[in-house]
């Protein structure tokens, strides 16, 4: 995997051109949903050949796959008693269920693993993750024990006084989380002098960096923060390396193109929307498959000596934070997280109208349940403390924004939190 960062263009297409040829035919021959797909398109898996041969093939939504049944999507064979599975988020539809075999779910664990040693991690690093509680695992690997690799866990569900508190026992060398709950944690550090937290690394995941989240981050805790775009479907995508001047495209396992909204691929410097094709994904796989972040391309080569295609900036996942009635500020992960647990929720919105008050907007999903606004609001008062008045509303479609966007958190209380993260 290291040396494939490395390999001319030419070496890069081959090995590329070889694997869609490979995920290509297995998708035609146990995939019914390809089958059809390509079948309905008048295409063989023998007119898929090269790079070029890819527009060819009809893009895939979320919502295409949705309201599947689970064997016209999942390869013939595959066993599902030792799959892994996963969500996707509800925030731009209703919850997709992706499968992955153990040995896909490894090398997603490796092409991670690739791009926190390209950027600096040792293998007696001890590594502090910030994430979803739901997605701790629930034993350690036998070499871990022996003091690689080691990690500990954090809750995003926690204050930054809690994260504080653990990671002055902990000394971990390196953080990695949301941006939002890191953002929090800088402050609090800075705020309150604290000098025990020191990680050499930062690598910033599943939301939007933004600048002003960055420059905080990084003076604070003086380190230059590696942000990672990745999704559930593919998983890492693309990613910074010690130069942070772009994005490398994972382009060894995933094909990535730049779609403007008339279907023309977007050029350097332009927005397009994210398509991707797994080249690893055997299970289910996912062939020009619409992620929908919105993304600027590259044509220029990174000085740090990488050949991997590049890509300019990632749009379109930027949440706001909450700020409770206290003045107390919880991350937009909080609430993200909670409504990932809803796969009856189509979409959602949540926007907080003053400091006393959230509106819950609800696009019903399949087989929703009428209670589940209720839960919704059980699980938000269990994380605010009842601080906040929670409105909950049902619409057949959620408003966008000016962009066409639909942020899923959304502060109209937000103007002296980011004059805070403007350090």
């Amino acid at each position: 995997m290291k040396k494939n960062q490395y390999l001319s263009t030419s070496e890069l297409r081959s090995l590329q051109e070889e694997k869609l040829r490979n995920i290509v035919a297995h998708a035609y021959k146990n995939v019914r949903y390809y089958r059809r797909l390509f079948d309905g398109a008048g295409i063989r898996p023998d007119d898929i050949r090269t790079l070029d041969d890819l527009c060819k093939i009809p893009i895939t939504t979320k919502k295409d796959l949705q309201g599947l049944k689970q064997e016209e999507i999942v390869s013939g064979g595959a066993d599902m008693d030792k799959c892994v599975v996963k969500y996707t988020s509800g925030s731009t539809g209703q919850p997709l269920k992706i499968f992955l075999s153990p040995g896909e779910r490894d090398y997603q664990i490796l092409l991670n693993l690739r791009i926190l040693m390209e950027n600096g991690l040792r293998l007696t690093d001890k590594v502090a993750y910030l994430i979803n509680p739901y997605r701790f695992p629930k034993s350690k690997f036998w070499f871990q024990r022996s003091g690689i690799l080691r990690r500990e866990y954090l809750s995003v569900f926690d204050y930054p006084e809690k994260h504080a508190a653990l990671l002055m026992r902990m000394k971990p060398d390196v953080l990695y989380g949301y941006p939002s709950n890191l953002t929090l944690l800088a402050l609090h550090i800075k705020e309150n002098a604290i000098n025990e937290i020191r990680p050499r690394l930062v690598f910033s995941v599943a939301e939007a960096l933004e600048p002003n989240a960055r420059k905080a981050i990084d003076s604070i805790m003086n380190v230059s923060t590696c942000d990672i775009l990745g999704t559930i479907e593919i998983g890492d995508i693309a990613w910074q390396c010690e130069a942070r001047s772009g994005y490398h495209v994972s382009a060894d396992a995933a094909l990535v193109e730049f779609l403007k909204d008339d279907g023309r691929p977007a050029g350097p410097g332009e927005e397009g929307k994210l398509i991707c094709t797994s080249l690893y994904g055997y299970t289910m796989p996912l062939i020009r498959y619409a992620v929908n972040d919105i993304c600027v391309p590259s044509d220029r080569t990174c000085s740090c000596g990488r050949t991997l295609p590049m890509m300019e900036s990632i749009k379109g996942r930027a949440n706001d934070f909450i700020i409770l009635p206290d003045g107390k500020v919880i991350a937009s992960c909080f609430l993200v997280i909670i409504m990932q647990a809803f796969h009856d929720v189509a979409q959602y919105r949540i926007v907080q109208e003053d400091k006393a008050r959230l509106i819950v907007s609800l696009v019903k999903g399949k087989d929703f349940n009428a209670r589940t606004p209720d839960l919704i609001r059980k699980e938000i008062d269990r994380i605010t403390g009842n601080a906040l008045r929670v409105d909950m509303e049902i619409l057949d479609e959620l408003p966008r924004d000016k962009s066409g966007k639909i942020r899923t958190v959304v502060s109209k209380v937000i103007p002296g939190m980011q004059e805070k993260i403007s350090v």
